[in-house]
C-alpha cells in the first residue's frame, strides 16, 4: 500500500493511523451559597500560623489553563489518536497497544475508556469520532482479517466491495463512513457508506484509491492511481450526487487531499517529479498552491478548519517549522525556543492548532499548541497538576470546544480547558 506522505497522512490506518464533532458543550456549572454567621468564639484563640502566598498564576496571555485526564485501555504502553478522533464534549476514539504491542480500539464518551472489541479476531484500530459518539475504523473477524466498523453503542460490521478487508478511516457528523476495502480482483478502492450501504469510488484507471476526510454534506476526499498505477491524483466525491471521483488535478502528476470542511474547500500537497512537496487548497474548481516559506523547499497542508484556515508545516534543509494559511498568507507559526523542529497537525473551528515542537530547555518533542490571541504555548506548562513524572510530547487533535488529545511518555490523555 502506498504510504500516504514524507511525514504524514493518514497511513494503513492502512496506514496509519493524536486523539466529538461540534456541539455538545460541556455545562459549566457553579456552586454558592450563604449561610449565617459562625458563632463567635467564647475563648481566646491563638493567632492563626501566617499562610504563605499562593504562586502565581501562569499568565492569561498564554492561554488556559487544562485539566489532565488519562485515555485508553488498561494496561496501554502507547496510543494514537488521529486528527479526526476528537470531538467537542470529551468524546475520544482511538487505538490502545498492549505491552505485546496489540492494537486495540477504544471510545473515550467523556467519563469513560470503552473497549470497542473485534468482530471475533484479536484486535481493532479506531480513527474517528462524530459528535454523536459515533466511531469509525477497523476490527479483526474471526478469520484474522480487518473490517471497517460503525460503532454507535453496537459494532456493526460495514463489509467489502467483495474482497475480503476493508478499512473503515473517518465518519461525518450524520454517520457516513469513508475508507478503503478490497474488490472481488483484488484491487484496493476507496469507498463511501451509508444508509444505502458501500459504494465503490473507483479509481482513475489503477488499481487503487484511498478515502481520507468526509464532511457532513457527504462529499469525500482521497487520492485515487491512474492506468498502470504511473501517478496519483488528489480527488473529491460528492454522495450528492453519486457522479465518478472529481481529479483535482496536479501539476507534476502526484497530488492527495488529506482534509475537507464544510464549504467544500479541501487541502492536500502536490508532489513534483523530484519528490518535493506543495500544500494546497483546492476551491470553486480551482487548485491553488500556497506557497512556502522563505528559505522552504516544501510544504505539506495537514487540516483545514470552518472557516477555511489550514494549518502543516514547511521543511528546510535543517527541519521544520509549522504554518497557518489564512485564505492569503502564509505564516510561520514558530517553534519552542526558536528552535529547528515544529509541526502543526490540526487546527479547530476557532484557529487553535495543535502540534509538537522540540524544546531545547528539554531536549527532547514537547506538545505545544497555538492560539491566535497568544502565539505558541509549551502545553506541559499549561496542565494543573500534571501527574509527576509525565511529558506531554505530541498533541494529536483539537476539538471545537478547545480539549486536545495529547501523546505522553507514558500512553494517551485529554487535556481540558478549566472553565
Amino acid at each position: 500500500m502506498f504510504s500516504l506522505s514524507s511525514n504524514t497522512a493518514t497511513s494503513s490506518r492502512h496506514a496509519a493511523a493524536a486523539i466529538a464533532l461540534a456541539a455538545l458543550l460541556a455545562a459549566c456549572g457553579g456552586g454558592g451559597g450563604g449561610g449565617q454567621p459562625a458563632p463567635q468564639a467564647t475563648t481566646p484563640t491563638p493567632p492563626a500560623t501566617p499562610t504563605p502566598p499562593a504562586p502565581p498564576s501562569p499568565p492569561a496571555q498564554l492561554g488556559p489553563l487544562y485539566d489532565f485526564t488519562l485515555l485508553g485501555l488498561p494496561g496501554i504502553s502507547y496510543g494514537d489518536v488521529f486528527r479526526q478522533g476528537i470531538a467537542s464534549g470529551g468524546l475520544v476514539a482511538g487505538t490502545s497497544y498492549d505491552a505485546a504491542g496489540n492494537p486495540h480500539a477504544f471510545f473515550y464518551n467523556g467519563k469513560t475508556n470503552i473497549d470497542l472489541g473485534s468482530f471475533g479476531g484479536n484486535y481493532g484500530r479506531a480513527f474517528s469520532v462524530n459528535r454523536c459518539g459515533q466511531v469509525a475504523g477497523w476490527a479483526l473477524n474471526a478469520a484474522g482479517l480487518p473490517h471497517g466498523f460503525l460503532y454507535n453503542g453496537t459494532l456493526h460490521d460495514l463489509g467489502t466491495l467483495g474482497g475480503p478487508d476493508s478499512y473503515g478511516n473517518a465518519i461525518s457528523t450524520c454517520g457516513r463512513v469513508v475508507g478503503w476495502a478490497t474488490n472481488a480482483l483484488g484491487q484496493t478502492h476507496a469507498f463511501y457508506h451509508d444508509s444505502a450501504g458501500m459504494r465503490d469510488l473507483g479509481t482513475f484507471g489503477g488499481t487503487g484509491s484511498y478515502a481520507l476526510a468526509v464532511n457532513a454534506v457527504g462529499q469525500a476526499v482521497g487520492y485515487a492511481y491512474g492506468p498502470n498505477n504511473a501517478w496519483y491524483r488528489a480527488f473529491v466525491y460528492d454522495a450528492r450526487t453519486g457522479a465518478p471521483i472529481q481529479d483535482l488535478g496536479g501539476s507534476a502528476g502526484n497530488s492527495l487531499a488529506q482534509d475537507i470542511n464544510d464549504a467544500g474547500q479541501v487541502v492536500g500537497y502536490t508532489r513534483d517529479g523530484t519528490g518535493l512537496l506543495r500544500a494546497f487548497r483546492y476551491e470553486a474548481g480551482t487548485l491553488h498552491d500556497l506557497g512556502l516559506l522563505p528559505g522552504a523547499e516544501g510544504a505539506e497542508a495537514r487540516a483545514i478548519n470552518a472557516t477555511g484556515k489550514v494549518v502543516g508545516y514547511a521543511y528546510f534543509a535543517g527541519g521544520r517549522r509549522a504554518f497557518l494559511h489564512d485564505g492569503s498568507t502564509l505564516r510561520d507559526l514558530g517553534s519552542l525556543g526558536d528552535s529547528s523542529y515544529s509541526d502543526a497537525v490540526a487546527i479547530n473551528a476557532a484557529g487553535l492548532a495543535v502540534g509538537s515542537s522540540l524544546s531545547p530547555a528539554a531536549g527532547a518533542e514537547h506538545a505545544v499548541a497555538w492560539g491566535p490571541a497568544y502565539g505558541i504555548v509549551d502545553l506541559n506548562e499549561r496542565v494543573k497538576d500534571l501527574p509527576a513524572g509525565t511529558v506531554l510530547t505530541m498533541a494529536l487533535a483539537v476539538a471545537d470546544d478547545g480539549a486536545i488529545v495529547v501523546r505522553t511518555n507514558g500512553g494517551l490523555g485529554l487535556l481540558r480547558p478549566r472553565k
